[in-house]
């Protein structure tokens, strides 16, 4: 579990969004395709979870916030899931390949 922070409008609240099933479906669905090379190594699936986390998650207004300073300083800076992974990159692909490595020997 890797847990983001999003904004859920119709709660008017901010939730937890856990983005680790997102990949592990996403790897699912590309061994099955079976004509894209499956990630095995470190390396290889960092660049599956940078290249498939940008894809889902980077700019979407959905996943977005805005972080203003305080007391006001007039600063702000706008953090989307894409900023969250990002920032987490090693950490993410860690448990993403832990996950799936649970999944594959069973």
């Amino acid at each position: 579990m890797f847990n983001v922070i999003i904004y859920e409008p119709n709660y008017k609240k901010f939730i937890s969004y856990d983005i680790i099933p997102y990949f592990i479906n996403t790897y699912k669905k590309l061994k099955e395709k079976k004509y894209k090379k499956i990630p095995k190594t470190f390396d290889e699936f960092k660049k599956f979870v940078e290249e498939e986390g940008m894809y889902q998650f980077w700019g979407r207004c959905e996943y977005e916030v805005i972080l203003v300073d305080w007391p006001c300083q007039q600063t702000e800076k706008k953090i989307d899931v894409w900023d969250q992974i990002k920032m987490n990159l090693d950490v993410v692909t860690e448990i993403l390949m832990k996950e799936i490595s649970k999944i594959e020997s069973k």
